[in-house]
């Protein structure tokens, strides 16, 4: 299956302020801002306040909207972002919140009347917990505000997709990855995308893709080749007193090397909900040495535990069910050469917490991870495909995906991942074109291409008659963080 992608390139002169800049680029889905901000935290945050500070505007007034259209007033969502937000305050990093009144006071200075409550409220939702269980959710909301936050958990659920390939798989050797996010579809949101890029005085300078607000990372590459992938799990293990999840992703980024130095950072970070990760490093120093040593590993996270998950990993292999007649399922697909995720956790204790894929911490679930009746989990529709369709370029086999009964790789002779091969898988597992009713698809999809400093993003589109598409069918604009980091 063909994959639409371009180079972006630049359509409008710079506009800058204090050192950053933002232009618009051109791209398949539309044109796409770039900002670029540096210096201190107060010195970036002022840049992208003034520069971008009418799309953080834009989006916060929309993310509330999301919130009032399942039912609450705009003065209940306040005060559950902002209850949210207090939880998670005081483990945030003085440089990020130094970095957020940057933004408020940037945002003043080109005109936008953007409060510093409105920035904590974006990653308040970004952050906040719709699958949270009801004994938890009581005891800051109301029996009528917890029913209409129900509704809204229900209309938006949430699948996304991440991988890392590299070595014997792959063209060259070189590291290839994903992320799919699967968020808020069809919400607005396209309306503010944006590329940041931080080049911080102190620390590490990295890209991430997202929108205007989202000041963390919802997907970022970071100047070491290193690479941030996530997907959100749900477990019945999670609290909101611990660092944003989304901060948690950039700050790792910025101070990260190796692969080594970001699972440190993972393992002792304080997680809040539950969310898997990926992280890649594609060693581009070494490339081309017989040094190079590109890899990667998935973490399971909730509040409790972190697991993390190396290719070829036994404590994958080793992951089982008991099912009520006591036969033992064993559901690990460890490889060689590659690490995947969707929601389901393989970690024993990660496992057990989870409410995602009928995760067995929720004692209404069955704990199933094919789902029920064996059939309907991200484990069937996204986490399998990801492997079946890496085997099938490693065997030269065909490969129909089961989601839609549609062949989306010829039989032929085998062949090492390269671009295309990662498009088609991302396009395939993107969750999924026809969940266009249910509000359930990809909006946004990121392949990597860390060891050359390559990236290709698609956002989901609408055109002027109001028909949407997935990102994956909107098409992909490669960008190369190098050229973005000079300017």
């Amino acid at each position: 299956m063909k994959t639409m992608h371009a180079n972006a390139s630049p359509i409008a002169a710079k506009k800058s302020f204090e050192g950053g800049w933002m232009a618009l680029y051109s791209t398949p889905h539309g044109p796409l801002p770039v900002v670029s901000v540096c210096g201190t935290p107060e010195q970036m945050g002022r840049q992208y306040g003034a520069l971008v500070g009418d799309l953080v505007k834009r989006n916060a007034n929309r993310l509330v909207k999301i919130f009032e259209a399942a039912g609450l007033p705009e003065f209940v969502v306040h005060n559950i972002l902002d209850n949210a937000w207090e939880h998670m305050a005081p483990h945030t990093p003085k440089r990020f919140l130094d970095e957020l009144e940057g933004i408020a006071q940037g945002a003043k200075v080109s005109g936008v009347d953007l409060s510093i409550q409105e920035l904590y409220r974006i990653i308040a939702a970004t952050n906040f917990d719709l699958y949270k269980r009801e004994e938890r959710a009581f005891e800051f909301l109301d029996g009528e505000t917890l029913e209409a936050l129900q509704g809204l958990a229900q209309q938006r659920p949430m699948s996304c997709t991440m991988f890392a390939v590299w070595g014997s798989r792959t063209v060259d050797g070189k590291m290839l990855s994903l992320r799919n996010l699967d968020w808020l579809s069809q919400s607005g949101m396209h309306e503010d995308k944006l590329i940041t890029v931080y080049r911080p005085d102190r620390g590490i300078g990295c890209v991430t893709m997202g929108y205007a607000g989202v000041t963390g990372c919802l997907a970022g590459m970071n100047a070491k080749g290193l690479t941030l992938s996530e997907v959100g799990a749900f477990s019945v293990r999670e609290e909101l007193d611990g660092t944003p999840w989304t901060l948690i992703a950039r700050q790792m980024l910025e101070e990260s090397l190796t692969l080594e130095e970001a699972a440190a950072f993972i393992q002792g970070a304080k997680h809040t909900i539950g969310y898997n990760y990926l992280v890649a490093d594609g060693d581009p120093e070494h490339y081309g040495t017989p040094e190079f040593a590109p890899r990667a590993a998935a973490f399971e996270t909730n509040f409790e535990c972190c697991e993390t998950f190396f290719a070829d990993d036994p404590k994958e292999a080793d992951a089982e069910w008991v099912d009520a007649a006591g036969k033992v399922h064993h559901y690990g697909l460890p490889m060689t050469e590659a690490v995947m995720r969707a929601d389901l956790a393989f970690g024993r204790r990660s496992r057990a917490l989870q409410a995602a894929d009928d995760g067995p911490g929720d004692p209404d679930n069955t704990g199933n991870p094919w789902g029920r009746d064996f059939a309907g989990s991200t484990y069937t529709t996204c986490h399998l495909p990801m492997h079946d369709m890496i085997r099938a370029y490693e065997t030269g086999s065909e490969y129909v995906f089961p989601v839609r009964d549609t062949k989306v790789i010829e039989a032929g002779a085998p062949r090492k991942l390269g671009l295309e091969e990662a498009l088609n898988i991302a396009a395939t597992v993107a969750h999924n074109t026809e969940m266009l009713a249910e509000d359930d698809w990809d909006v946004m999809s990121v392949v990597y291409a860390p060891t050359d400093g390559d990236f290709w993003v698609a956002f989901e589109s609408c055109d002027a008659e109001g028909n949407w598409k997935n990102a994956p069918d909107s098409g992909y604009g490669r960008f190369n963080f190098g050229e973005l980091l000079a300017g």
